[in-house]
């Protein structure tokens, strides 16, 4: 466990073990490490100095120097580190960097890395600037596994951890091991009293290795204040970046959404403008087709009448002329010939009259008091005089044929219409899909309620063509605005979808989806 970086896991199964009995010195070492990386440096430090006294390895050795540099202990930790130095041990030189970094010494860490560490150079002197900024846990972390960020799993498992045991803070450092001796080395030589001379040069060297340490420091300092400001520069930047990109996100989202609503609108206008073309059409056609039914009716009334055919099929000869009949000055004697104009024109009123336009069609409403007048009975005809010859027989004659129009059976009133603005008022609706087959319509509802359950509960599902597809709808709602709001609701569900109104008259009907 500690070896894959859960620290805090660890920690509990070696309590529990420990609480069964198990001997915890030939775990020091790691526990050491685990008690490192959830920042418990001083119970860290004890069990790495247990690790020390029983079997201590170099390995064992560069972890407690850590723990000793992570405290800031660095005197004690070079001391640690010391004879694994001397023996050119590669991760020791590695350690001494990075205890140097960690304790704001950038510029000694730069050198070891530019002489000792393989060629890396100054590559990892953004590293070195960065370790004294973190936490304890985080430059644990960062100096054993690599990783400076702390990340959610890591924060979980710290929380699995056990409580710490009471411990007193270590006050003697353990005594580090002899310095080993390189082989090259030649023999010993006894110790020489170094002059006064000699001791104030080596003073003077050394006051002068301080001040060059110092002026480093300082330098060091400078620059990772510098560096710290430029990342400061640049994470604002950056957020200034991702704040301006996500504004421009937004605008260009609602502006693709006004340009449906409006596309949308648009074709609903479209569509409305070919339905009242469509509504003309076919007015106009109904229109010429009564118009062309009474100039039918007025040609066929015009055409002369047969003549009666007392007069020429029923006398067996010539009937003496008959006595005109008396006159009056108001009435001229070419007024025989009128009840036939008058009849046709009552024929034609009694047609014009029986065509009836409903005043929806012409969208005028029909005056009050201002009902249709029947048509005048036809003026009788005036009698034959009869001849004076009592020889004469006349003849039975037949009686005239009536009118068309005098024995009708009485025709059955029209059922009124139902107004389709009342039958389909305006209503608010949400459109979820939509989809030339119908048939299809209710396997994408079912999609919809699927993906937002809670938010379609009791909802309806409606159809209504739109020109050569259909809408599937959900409503209807009282409001424009709780169908938005619904809008909203099965949007955060990843349900795409928007509001629409119906017109009056618009048939919108009930989508069976079981």
């Amino acid at each position: 466990m500690v070896r894959s970086e859960r620290p805090g896991e660890a920690l509990r199964l070696f309590a529990l073990a420990e609480r069964g009995g198990v001997a915890m010195e030939p775990y020091a070492s790691d526990r050491g490490l685990a008690y490192d990386l959830i920042g418990a440096q001083a119970h860290a430090q004890r069990e790495h100095r247990i690790a020390m006294a029983r079997d201590g390895d170099d390995e064992t050795a560069r972890r407690f120097a850590y723990s000793l540099g992570i405290s800031g202990r660095t005197d004690e930790a070079m001391k640690i580190l010391d004879p694994l130095l001397r023996r050119s041990d590669r991760a020791a030189w590695r350690a001494r960097a990075f205890i140097l970094a960690m304790n704001g010494d950038a510029a000694g860490a730069d050198r070891i890395a530019a002489t000792m560490m393989g060629g890396v150079g100054t590559a990892l002197a953004p590293f070195f600037r960065r370790l004294p900024t973190l936490a304890a846990a985080d430059k644990a972390f960062a100096v054993h596994f690599g990783e400076l960020r702390r990340t959610p799993s890591r924060v979980a498992d710290a929380a699995n951890a056990p409580p710490l045991p009471f411990i007193a803070p270590e006050r003697v450092a353990s005594a580090p091991p002899p310095p080993a001796v390189p082989a090259a080395t030649p023999a010993a030589r006894p110790e020489r009293r170094l002059s006064a001379r000699e001791r104030r040069a080596q003073e003077a060297a050394a006051a002068k290795q301080a001040a060059a340490d110092a002026e480093a420091k300082r330098l060091a300092d400078a620059r990772a204040a510098q560096e710290a400001e430029t990342r400061r520069q640049a994470e604002a930047a950056r957020l200034a970046e991702q704040q301006r990109l996500e504004m421009e996100r937004v605008a260009a989202a609602q502006r693709q959404a006004e340009a449906a609503r409006l596309a949308e609108a648009e074709r609903a206008a479209q569509a409305q403008r070919e339905a009242d073309a469509r509504v003309a059409q076919e007015r106009a056609a109904r229109e010429a087709e009564a118009r062309r039914a009474a100039e039918a009716a007025t040609a066929s009334a015009a055409q002369p009448a047969a003549p009666p055919p007392i007069a020429v099929a029923r006398a067996p000869e010539v009937a003496p002329e008959p006595e005109p009949a008396p006159t009056t000055p108001s009435e001229p004697a070419s007024r025989p010939a009128a009840p036939r104009v008058g009849a046709e024109d009552n024929v034609i009123a009694r047609i014009m009259a029986g065509i009836v336009i409903p005043a929806s069609e012409l969208e005028v409403a029909p005056l009050p008091g201002r009902e249709p007048t029947p048509a005048p009975a036809p003026a009788p005809a005036p009698e034959v005089a009869q001849p004076k010859s009592e020889s004469v027989a006349k003849p039975p004659a037949k009686p005239a044929a009536k009118p068309a129009t005098a024995k009708t059976d009485p025709k059955a009133k029209p059922k009124p219409k139902v107004d389709p603005a009342k039958a389909e008022p305006v209503r608010h609706w949400v459109q979820v899909a939509g989809g030339a087959d119908v048939k299809a319509l209710p396997k994408a509802w079912k999609a919809a309620v699927a993906d937002a359950p809670a938010e379609f509960r009791g909802k309806q599902a409606w159809t209504t063509p739109l020109r050569f597809t259909n809408r599937l709808l959900a409503g209807p709602f009282k409001t424009p605005a709780a169908a938005q709001d619904f809008v909203n609701a099965i949007r955060k569900k990843g349900v795409e979808a928007f509001a629409w109104t119906s017109e009056a008259g618009q048939k919108i009907e009930k989508l069976p989806v079981n």
